[in-house]
């Protein structure tokens, strides 16, 4: 990436980050606040239920709510890229890739204003993670991204010939915000129904994160790792396919 592909990924995050929280009278504090009101519901509703049967069970909960929040973000900002940008596409000549990665960046932003709060949650529960276990964390929030800019890119070029898209993305993605271990432990789930969490990558992704942040332990380590290479190769594949496709669907904007 040279200097100016630099400098316009650098315009479209500080753009889209701007545009996003203009006329809002609390501005980016939603980054924080939305997260927060979702924890505080959940935390309320299931601590009854499973409070005394997950340690540090808010921490459980939040890192969880996070990181699937993290994932969302990026998947819906890539989606709605190209659509969104559509005019400066038709007239200005650039990379088109860069207007995905410049979307799914805003995600990354917000996650480091919520880690911050998490910082506060951590303190307060007198958990300390060592450098370990933030390096393995940090390795999970780059698998989680990389895996979600892979469908960013096969979903933004899907949107803009296929608008209903937006809708049952968020159904889908609503179901997998139940078949990932976020508000239950995933020891709780038996039967065939195990299955289906056991094939969904964010279950390992963020089991992996917690156990490790949280617990100080080192467990789906090999899914992880198998699933961190296969977001790769699904990068790479749905890469190319938006750099064919990109060039195809200027009349369909």
């Amino acid at each position: 990436m040279n200097q100016n592909d630099k400098d316009l990924l650098f315009e479209f995050v500080k753009t889209d980050f701007t545009l996003r929280y203009n006329n809002s009278v609390l501005g980016f504090l939603w980054v924080v606040i939305k997260p927060l009101l979702m924890f505080t519901v959940m935390y309320i509703v299931f601590s009854i239920l499973l409070g005394n049967s997950v340690k540090y069970y808010a921490l459980y909960l939040l890192i969880g709510i996070m990181m699937y929040n993290f994932f969302n973000e990026v998947t819906v900002n890539g989606l709605n890229s190209l659509v969104q940008k559509k005019d400066v596409m038709l007239k200005v000549n650039f990379k088109r890739h860069l207007a995905v990665i410049g979307a799914t960046l805003i995600a990354v932003i917000n996650l480091f204003f919520n880690l911050l709060v998490a910082i506060v949650f951590f303190a307060y529960n007198r958990v300390l993670p060592n450098f370990q276990d933030l390096a393995v964390f940090l390795f999970c929030i780059i698998a989680l991204y990389i895996l979600g800019l892979a469908v960013a890119f096969l979903i933004s070029i899907l949107y803009v010939k296929f608008r209903d898209l937006q809708h049952i993305w968020e159904i889908l993605m609503l179901v997998v915000f139940y078949l990932t271990p976020i508000v239950y432990p995933i020891s709780l789930i038996k039967g065939k129904a195990q299955y289906l969490i056991d094939a969904n990558p964010l279950t390992h992704i963020l089991n992996f994160a917690r156990e490790a942040l949280i617990y100080n332990k080192f467990l789906s380590v090999e899914s992880t790792l198998v699933i961190f290479v296969l977001s790769l190769i699904f990068l790479y594949i749905t890469y190319h396919f938006f750099e064919r496709s990109i060039k195809k669907i200027a009349e369909e904007f």
